[in-house]
């Protein structure tokens, strides 16, 4: 057993009850849509949308979990699924192939499909494809944004031999704690060597330490793919993350260069660290999450 995947599986199991034991009334939910048929059970997604709704259409929010790229699950985001439902939106979250089974970049090629598959529920559930966001967390963050570099730019889904995404333009990309550059965060020492270990999962090399060459190192880092097509994107993160620090930084710097529009929010009340976001006992995630659907009622009101 790698330590990464246990390492965060008892992340997982630890604090499932912290991050969805909150209902909301009058969300419903359906659970286990396959969005595609090669691979079944691993590629299922639940929806979640309000009971009262009205005739307009709703605006489509995708999550993608996180889970150190070796564990997570959907069930384990269902708390802010519901949290957004219950605004007014129609929420599908997502499961994705996980490594070490399924290697780079298999997580990425399973968003851009589910995006896909979005589009098929369009008529049946009535949904505003115009105002389709796209978000996750962590590496469900991270896979978040790859998939975006790689539907804005041609040459990078060419390269990595990955669909094409047939639907409308994103119109918004939002991420919590997103590693952005791949290589930063897998290359930061941490106990027992785990990053490493996580290296090895995702790209089925055997690394040791941390001098060596990191794999796929330009087509990884989505900072090399921000360019002026790039979707109007929210970001988030925790002044104190010992994951993914510090990157926030480097995105807006290339979003700035690029004339993409985009906001920030940096969690930095007491408490707050990676992903703290979805803990909703919290007055930093309620500050965080407020943000958000602040940001979220804006586009739903254009």
């Amino acid at each position: 057993m790698h330590q990464s995947k246990v390492f965060f599986k008892m992340s997982d199991i630890i604090h499932h009850p912290l991050r969805n034991y909150k209902r909301y009334a009058g969300v419903v939910t359906q659970r286990g849509l396959v969005y595609d048929e090669r691979y079944g059970n691993l590629t299922k997604a639940d929806i979640y949308y309000p009971s009262c709704r009205g005739e307009a259409p709703l605006p489509v929010f995708v999550n993608v979990h996180g889970g150190g790229y070796v564990c997570g699950d959907k069930k384990y985001r269902s708390g802010i699924a519901r949290l957004i439902a219950s605004h007014g939106w129609f929420v599908v979250n997502i499961n994705y192939r996980l490594a070490p089974q399924y290697k780079y970049p298999a997580a990425t090629e399973d968003v851009i499909n589910a995006l896909n598959f979005v589009n098929t529920l369009s008529k049946k559930y009535n949904l505003d494809l115009n105002k389709l966001v796209l978000s996750g967390d962590s590496a469900g963050a991270y896979y978040a944004a790859h998939a975006a570099a790689v539907l804005y730019n041609p040459a990078l889904r060419e390269r990595l031999g990955l669909p094409e995404y047939t639907g409308k333009p994103l119109r918004a990309l939002i991420t919590f704690c997103a590693p952005f550059n791949l290589e930063k965060c897998f290359m930061t020492k941490t106990l027992f060597d785990v990053s490493t270990d996580i290296t090895n999962c995702v790209f089925g090399t055997s690394f040791k330490g941390y001098s060596y060459e990191f794999p796929e190192r330009e087509t990884t880092n989505v900072l090399n793919f921000v360019n002026s097509d790039w979707c109007e994107t929210f970001i988030s993160a925790a002044l104190h993350d010992s994951f993914c620090g510090g990157q926030i930084e480097a995105m807006t710097e290339r979003l700035k260069a690029n004339g993409v529009p985009f906001k920030t929010y940096l969690a930095d009340q007491k408490g707050d660290s990676h992903c703290t976001h979805l803990l909703p006992f919290l007055k930093g995630s309620r500050s965080n999450m407020d943000a958000v659907l602040n940001y979220l009622e804006s586009i739903k009101k254009e």
